[in-house]
């Protein structure tokens, strides 16, 4: 009896020991971290490298845009809000999720160590690449950068507790029966069961729309024809069977791969694209009040292209070797396909002179 007394007595005063909160944080802080970032944060000098080549290239290009604070403030909610969603989203960040709630720390420290985290992942990978932008091309404003720093705040304090759950949309993954029918329908529901890609295009094509804003205000025609190679990039359904390693294994040994899968596959990601230059070329329209031969013909090549390009890729290199989601939305591999755009327009961007 003396015993149990006290064990009971030394609990308690384990219990009435001050919880030290500014450990908890860090450690939560830092697991989260490790999760975006790698176990040795091996993402963040590459993050600065890319945003260090884009700077001083730009800077020595000579290409000068008046960005409008308001342009600069719009970009930043939507890619805030777009990157929030991503991470918040996604299934691996759920079981992360489920997985830390049921460790003895408080609430309050784990959404506020969480909360930053994201923030954190969304400015190095998205939002601080517009900061990036703006301060390559147009002359420093003071107020432009502070409103930028606002709408970020704001946004991430907005979405954060509006997009975090801990439950999954569970969808029947009816792999055979997809493939055997309609692989085009398959796709066209995996992304309209993942509301987050749905909105990551709908960002990229904003951003096209911004795109041919900047490029309308320099005066170098052949910068159009870049833009519309850029538009193109689709990450969402560029990794639709590297984020489903089972529908990969499944279509491996699948006959007539070409017609049961490549075609309808290209023919969604071309249908994405066309809608991608069919917004950038009305911008184009509205702002200059007319829309060149070559940039309809770029927008065509384009349209051909990426498509085939995008599902080749995916078929014969696909991204197997992830832990985290988001490794997938920021390979480097998803560059190809525009880069590809560039040296296939380049002839165009040369005839641009002329428009």
């Amino acid at each position: 009896m003396q015993l149990s007394l006290s064990d009971h007595a030394s609990r308690r005063r384990e219990s009435a020991t001050p919880v030290n909160w500014h450990d908890l944080l860090a450690r939560s802080l830092q697991a989260n971290l490790k999760k975006l970032f790698g176990a040795r944060y091996e993402r963040l000098p590459r993050t600065l490298l890319i945003w260090a080549v884009v700077f001083f290239a730009l800077r020595s290009s000579g290409i000068h845009v008046e960005i409008a604070p308001a342009v600069l403030w719009l970009s930043t909610a939507v890619a805030t809000v777009g990157g929030f969603v991503q991470v918040l989203t996604a299934d691996d960040t759920i079981d992360s999720v489920r997985g830390q709630l049921m460790l003895p720390t408080p609430p309050l420290v784990f959404h506020g160590a969480f909360s930053l985290s994201v923030a954190s992942y969304t400015f190095l990978t998205k939002t601080g690449l517009l900061l990036v932008l703006y301060l390559a091309l147009s002359p420093i404003d003071t107020v432009a950068i502070a409103g930028f720093s606002a709408c970020f705040l704001l946004c991430a304090l907005v979405t954060y507790p509006l997009v975090f759950r801990v439950e999954k949309n569970d969808a029947p993954h009816q792999h055979s029966s997809a493939v055997r029918h309609s692989f085009a329908r398959y796709v066209l529901r995996y992304v309209m069961h993942n509301k987050g890609y749905l909105l990551n295009m709908v960002v990229m094509w904003a951003f096209g729309c911004v795109l041919a804003y900047m490029f309308a205000q320099t005066g170098f025609p052949a910068a159009a024809v870049l833009g519309m190679a850029v538009v193109c990039i689709n990450t969402p359904l560029g990794i639709v069977l590297s984020s489903d390693k089972a529908l990969y294994r499944h279509i491996r040994f699948l006959p007539r791969q070409a017609v049961a899968v490549f075609i309808p596959y290209a023919l969604v990601v071309s249908l994405a694209a066309t809608l991608a230059c069919g917004l950038y070329l009305a911008t184009w329209q509205v702002l200059t009040g007319s829309i060149s031969t070559v940039l309809i013909v770029a927008a065509i090549v384009a349209i051909i292209v990426v498509g085939p390009l995008t599902v080749f890729l995916e078929l014969r290199f696909p991204l197997l070797n992830w832990t985290v989601t988001s490794d997938l939305w920021h390979h480097p591999r998803k560059y190809i396909v525009p880069a590809t755009m560039v040296v296939l327009l380049s002839p165009l961007m040369l005839a641009a002179g002329g428009m």
